[in-house]
């Protein structure tokens, strides 16, 4: 990731944080799905930002290369690191899990990210990765504000079939799907229920084992 990229997120962390409070309907959907796919054990989130996801779903450990939201995550009781996706400081196989969600379309090389993120993996551990669907209505919702956004004017989106070949590729097993945010942007009143598979949700999580 970018140095441009950090200091944006550096420079907005408590904004960045703050949106969840205001948006509350989307983040507790997206929060619903996730606990739906992520397992027990030992885990890491890359790309942990303020600790929004790794804090409810007790996921231990959050990578991010963002000192100021990593500052936000460890006063949510998150072991952080700060390091980048692409070459994670940790041993071979030390997760049970990693989750990955809206992180995926700002690393500078997704399939080395990946990978990273598998090595890390013990045998039959579980990679997640929760993303919005470039094809659904968020989507493209979200890539029409690209060019006047601080944020999403470095996001490059990925449709589920993209990753799935990806994963494909690095020899993962993919397990299942599941999808929110099936109402249409820019928000929603209410907490949605997560259905299986995608395709008609906004937000989609992927989950793949290594084998």
């Amino acid at each position: 990731m970018s140095r441009e990229k950090v200091n944006i997120f550096d420079e907005t962390c408590q904004e960045y944080d703050e949106w969840y409070e205001s948006h509350q309907a989307i983040y507790q959907s997206q929060i619903k799905a996730l606990k739906k796919i992520v397992p027990s054990g030992r885990g890491l989130e890359i790309g942990v930002g303020t600790g929004r996801s790794a804090s409810p779903l007790s996921v231990q450990f959050g990578l991010d290369p963002s000192f100021n939201m990593l500052k936000l995550a460890k006063q949510r009781n998150i072991k952080v690191v700060q390091g980048f996706g692409e070459d994670l400081p940790f041993k071979n196989e030390t997760f049970n899990f990693v989750i990955i969600v809206y992180t995926i379309e700002l690393v500078d090389d997704p399939l080395h990210c990946l990978k990273e993120a598998v090595r890390t993996l013990k045998k039959r551990g579980a990679l997640i990765l929760g993303m919005l669907d470039r094809k659904s209505s968020w989507g493209k919702y979200y890539e029409q504000k690209q060019a006047h956004s601080k944020y999403y004017k470095f996001f490059h989106f990925f449709s589920p079939e993209e990753i799935l070949q990806i994963l494909k590729d690095i020899s993962l097993e993919f397990k299942e799907a599941v999808q929110t945010l099936v109402h249409p942007p820019p928000d929603i009143k209410d907490i949605e229920e997560p259905r299986q598979g995608y395709g008609q949700g906004g937000f989609i999580i992927l989950k793949a084992i290594k084998i």
